[in-house]
């Protein structure tokens, strides 16, 4: 055999092995390659996932924030008007006479019997529900609404205390005491709620009454909603 012979045999195998790793390998890349893809593709499945369960439990966790804040003060303060059905708080309410007020104007609250003026008692009806929710009761209230008989009486009596006849909130039926052993002591739970809570249903303490004030009362709580208070 020739030399130029034996050379175009020996190109031939080495072209013949060439194709056949070449027919093998790619495949093989193939399968890599579509392995990798495949990988990339169950990557990007699982972050869209991820993603989508992130972005439903902020959804479910809002939804829970704003079902607590709805369950408190938003639910107390939307359904304010279905507690106390029997109370007209609607319309002009009556700014006297101090100690005065006709019996129609009076709604009593539900737990102590208390009476206020009707649109002062809707708002503390609400409000007393919140407080319920949180603590399981009603807040201890022993004061309301006074005659001008019973502000004369008491104020004889406790003359550095209490309020002339004529001059209180309590005549007015805007302002109630909470019990003094109790829920009117500043610095419990019970109290710092109130402090928190009250003024998103019209209720407040007065400057004046607040610890630190000119005549501290922390028991003494105002509605103020209406801007009939007296000081």
């Amino acid at each position: 055999m020739s030399r130029r012979a034996w050379l175009s045999r020996r190109r031939l195998a080495a072209a013949t092995v060439l194709v056949t790793l070449v027919a093998l390998a790619v495949p093989a890349a193939l399968h890599v390659q579509g392995k990798r893809q495949a990988a990339a593709e169950a990557a990007a499945l699982a972050r869209q996932i991820t993603a989508e369960v992130d972005r439903r439990a902020e959804r479910e966790s809002t939804e829970l924030r704003a079902s607590r804040s709805l369950s408190t003060s938003g639910r107390a303060m939307a359904e304010r008007m279905r507690i106390l059905t029997d109370c007209d708080s609607t319309g002009d309410q009556p700014s006297g006479p101090n100690g005065r007020l006709p019996a129609s104007a009076l709604c009593a609250i539900p737990g102590s019997g208390m009476l206020l003026r009707a649109d002062a008692a809707e708002a503390w009806a609400s409000l007393q529900e919140a407080f319920k929710e949180t603590f399981g009761r009603y807040p201890c209230v022993n004061n309301g609404y006074r005659t001008y008989a019973q502000q004369a009486s008491m104020h004889a009596g406790n003359p550095s205390m209490v309020a002339p006849p004529g001059t209180s909130n309590h005549g007015l039926g805007l302002a109630l005491d909470l019990c003094t052993a109790s829920d009117g002591v500043a610095g419990t739970s019970a109290w710092d709620w109130m402090d928190a809570h009250a003024p998103d249903f019209g209720w407040a303490l007065p400057s004046w009454a607040r610890p630190g004030g000119s005549r501290p009362e922390p028991w003494h709580w105002e509605y103020v909603a209406s801007g009939d208070r007296v000081s």
